[in-house]
């Protein structure tokens, strides 16, 4: 179980970093939006895991390999920004949630469908 402590610093990091790419960071290739959806930090504080989803013409593996280059950047704004001892190194992730969540809901509506009552026996009884 997490502790309250480290999901106020997993939020706090997730607003900064998310601050950061939008107004900081200057790729001009990265021509997407994205969106930071979660950090999951490790209780010593060595390791930030980000999870970003990105919208836009760029691939989003390149999207989070450029974010990856420019990891040290972002660490180097989040330390000037956030009151930690130690600024945890971060790694940035696909998140790849909705995808699988939009995946699941169609094969639910297959499975609804496909074995969805005839309702004309029903009219027969």
């Amino acid at each position: 179980m997490k502790s309250v402590r480290l999901e106020r610093i997993n939020s706090e990091i997730q607003k900064i970093v998310s601050e950061i790419i939008d107004t900081k960071l200057r790729d001009p290739q990265i021509d997407a939006i994205i969106s930071v959806n979660q950090v999951d930090t490790t209780p010593d504080l060595a390791h930030s895991k980000v999870y970003i989803s990105s919208i836009g013409k760029i691939p989003k593996d390149e999207v989070v390999a450029r974010l990856k280059g420019a990891g040290g950047f972002i660490r180097g704004q989040l330390s000037k920004r956030i009151n930690l001892r130690i600024i945890p190194r971060l790694e940035f992730i696909l998140d790849t949630s909705e995808e699988y969540a939009n995946r699941i809901d169609n094969i639910l509506k297959t499975i609804k469908y496909s074995t969805a009552p005839d309702d004309t026996e029903n009219e027969n009884d």
